[in-house]
């Protein structure tokens, strides 16, 4: 053989030999299942996932579908399969996926194989081997939370202390688990209260049927062999008869209408999923099963379905309120729906005060009528029956005589008269412009109070998500101290946190509470109405403002000074003040030429009457001489020669009145122009806000996630944590508030500018952008 060939032989036995030395090991695992899965407490997916992910690199991991047995739902298959499992050849470990194949398993003699129990509803009650924290049993381990029934029981008791409860449980885990019953009657005779059992054969909602009369609670162990659509017909049974409900699973039964659970949130299933992906690798790297570990930190939190306590008219304590998770807390009562628009509409129409304004005008138009009265022609008749005495009647009056009048007058001109009307005709119009600034005022306060809401909202949910991310670190801290990376003092300090955090929630509570309460005044809501503000149209308005379009008049110095005094002169226009003004100024000035005609323009009046006898009587009736009918026509002109000096205060008044309002119109332009600009001010401040705020929030969140995790693992303490946590809830706040309070000078910029038509027109921003485009066009010839 050549020295050539004999190289690459060499090579290729080398290479055989390193891909022999570092080939993964084959490992294959078995799931045995109570029986075919209507409802998975830990989806096999998952728990693959989890294994693969943390072993997938060291071992040849499979999961035969073959290898996936179940036991349906019967206690001798269950075992049956467990053994069948144990006696294959090619299976290498089970994972025992179901609370009826823990517990089976657990009661094999002898395990020849490393079996897996995830699933323990209450590790003392089943009577698992138990051995300073492990099985003690060769070749088994379990996944235990610690939590007991009777200690759900209890948390249930004191959500709601019933009289009698009911336990719906399945006929299998009575028959598999009959020391279920000792221990929930040990709970029972500790609390004083009725306990019943409902086997569930085949029909969770025929059980629910049986349930006795004056049962006030019902208590649910899990019912896995029924799907959802199943489980939630015995939740709605349950709600229709108005029973309190206590979940052992978790949050999923919530979903479906149970009243209340301490188990079940998203993060315990991950932890069960990940104890077993552990569990594995410890196992395939040599570890006996009987060593493990069995214990699971699953801290117990309260979970409560407020649509269901709504629908059976129960009424958690403010304690429970304050502790637990609450689904479906914002839906509990029905509520009007309001978006910012339609809020601002009502307000329009409904609004208190502008009712007032409204009336305001109406008066000034009764004002003008009164006003044009004297100016028309007045007509007056009068009757009226005369007797004299005997003595006097005869020659010149009949001693009973019967008359009518009838006078006309009408006025020729009157200054006065005159002046009187035109001044209230441009008082209407002062008040109509009147109105209009309360018009522009009400969809302002309006639109702000709603803003200034949806921020409350928004603000109580951050300190609810602070809340929720203390109550995690508390976790993490009592975790921290079983295994020796802090003492006591951290713990405490976390529940010191909690207390504060708690307290800062209620203050957000009230805040947006009172809020709503503003919102609902400006809209002439019943203050015990309830209302539900979105921040849908927020987004929508925000992306307009986002727009190149826009940004383009922001986006340096120039543009900017031209922008806002294309915005000066659309509030010039615009303003109702200057229009309210303008009006008075007009009729200061129809009152001073009034003043000065006064001394030498008289006033004329025509003045016409007609008199007639409709009957005589007595002495002198029968008198031919007598008339029946008289006339008269006459005009009168008269003009005041001395008026002890009123004429010229008049004028003088006038004139003062005259000069204050054109003064005042000058001081009015000059605030509108100056609101404009702080309004443009203040909105280039806080635009770029929201981009700076968000970008903050969300570098806070990272770092209080890489802070966590060090924290977690011991490598940092808690005031890093602590730190970490008030930056975040700081950083969001900020955040928030930056993307309402841009929307709040935004609403600012439209008062100031007089014009809602951007907010409250389907064509607002296209026709502004037109305007504005022509007017930068104009400057830039």
């Amino acid at each position: 053989m050549s020295n050539h060939r004999q190289i690459l032989v060499g090579i290729s036995l080398s290479l055989c030999l390193f891909t022999h030395a570092f080939a993964k090991e084959s490992v294959t695992i078995a799931i045995v299942l109570d029986g075919p899965i209507a409802r998975e407490f830990l989806p096999i997916e998952q728990i693959i996932s989890e294994i693969n992910d943390l072993s997938g690199n060291e071992f040849d991991i499979k999961f035969p579908e073959s290898k996936i047995l179940n036991g349906n739902w019967q206690v001798n298959s269950i075992t049956e399969a467990l053994q069948s499992a144990l006696s294959d050849p090619e299976i290498d470990l089970i994972i025992a996926n179901g609370l009826l194949a823990t517990n089976a398993a657990a009661n094999i003699t002898t395990l020849t194989k490393p079996v897996i129990g995830p699933v323990v509803a209450d590790r003392v009650l089943q009577n698992l081997p138990y051995i300073e924290g492990s099985s003690g049993k060769n070749n088994f381990v379990y996944v235990s939370d610690n939590r007991t029934v009777g200690e759900d029981l209890q948390q249930f008791y004191q959500l709601t202390p019933y009289q009698h409860l009911a336990v719906i449980v399945d006929r299998l885990f009575l028959d598999a688990i009959p020391e279920l019953k000792g221990t929930t009657y040990g709970v029972q005779q500790e609390l004083g209260f009725q306990i019943s059992f409902i086997p569930v054969a085949d029909n969770p909602v025929a059980a629910a049927e049986a349930i006795p009369a004056d049962v006030d609670a019902v208590y649910i162990p899990p019912l896995l062999r029924f799907d959802l659509a199943i489980f939630k017909q015995l939740a709605d049974k349950l709600i229709e008869k108005r029973l309190v409900s206590f979940s052992l699973l978790g949050r999923e039964e919530l979903e479906m209408g149970i009243l209340a659970t301490l188990s079940g949130r998203e993060i315990d299933t991950l932890r069960y999923a990940r104890r077993i992906a552990l569990n594995v690798q410890s196992i395939l790297l040599g570890t006996n099963a009987a060593e493990l570990k069995v214990a699971l930190d699953q801290p117990p939190k309260l979970a409560i379905n407020m649509r269901t306590a709504n629908a059976i008219g129960f009424s958690p304590t403010w304690e429970s309120l304050e502790i637990a998770d609450l689904l479906y807390a914002d839906d509990i009562e029905e509520s009007i729906k309001l978006g910012l628009v339609e809020a601002v509409q009502l307000a329009i129409k409904q609004n208190i005060a502008l009712k007032v304004e409204e009336l305001d005008v109406e008066l000034s138009k009764t004002s003008v009528k009164s006003n044009l009265s004297p100016l028309l022609p007045q007509i007056d008749i009068q009757t009226g029956v005369t007797q004299i005495d005997r003595d006097r009647a005869g020659l010149t009056q009949a001693q009973r005589s019967t008359d009518a009048d009838l006078s006309a007058t009408q006025v020729i001109y009157s200054e006065t008269l005159k002046s009187n009307y035109d001044v209230s005709k441009l008082l209407e119009s002062a008040a109509s412009a009147e109105l209009k600034t309360s018009i522009l005022d009400v969809i302002s306060n309006s639109a702000t109070a709603y803003l200034q809401t949806l921020l409350a909202h928004a603000t109580e949910q951050i300190q609810r998500s602070n809340l929720q991310v203390s109550e995690t670190n508390l976790e993490l801290a009592e975790s921290r101290l079983k295994i020796g990376y802090s003492d006591r003092s951290e713990v405490l300090r976390w529940e010191s946190q909690i207390a504060t955090d708690r307290q800062n929630l209620y203050l957000a509570q009230a805040s947006k509470e009172q809020l709503e309460t503003e919102l609902k005044r400006q809209i002439n809501f019943s203050l015990d109405e309830k209302v539900a503000v979105s921040d849908a149209g927020i987004s929508n308005l925000l992306t307009l403002l986002d727009s190149d379009r826009f940004q383009r008049f922001f986006n340096n110095p120039k543009s900017f000074e031209i922008f806002t005094k294309f915005e000066v002169n659309r509030a010039i226009v615009n303003a109702p003040e200057l229009e309210q003004t303008d009006f008075l100024i007009a009729s200061n000035e129809r009152e001073l030429l009034a003043a000065k005609r006064a001394y030498y323009i008289p006033d004329i009046q025509l003045n016409t009457q007609y008199g007639s006898n409709i009957e005589r009587g007595g002495v002198g009736s029968n008198n031919s001489s007598l008339n029946d009918d008289e006339w008269s026509v006459g005009v009168q002109a008269s003009i005041p020669l001395f008026a002890g000096g009123s004429r010229s205060a008049e004028v003088a008044r006038a004139n003062n009145t005259l000069i204050q309002n054109r003064y005042q119109r000058q001081n009015i332009k000059q605030q509108i122009e100056a609101r404009v600009f702080t309004a443009l001010q203040q909105a280039s401040g806080s635009y770029p806000a929201i981009r700076l705020s968000k970008n903050a929030a969300e570098a806070a969140s990272e770092n209080l996630s890489l802070v966590t995790d060090s924290y977690s693992q011991g490598i940092l303490s808690i005031t890093d944590l602590i730190d970490a946590q008030d930056a975040t809830l700081a950083a969001n706040l900020s955040a928030a508030e930056a993307q309402y309070n841009f929307m709040i000078d935004w609403i600012e910029i439209q008062r100031a500018v007089a014009n809602f038509d951007l907010l409250l027109t389907s064509d607002g921003f296209e026709s502004w952008y037109q305007e504005l485009d022509e007017y930068y066009s104009k400057l830039n010839q």
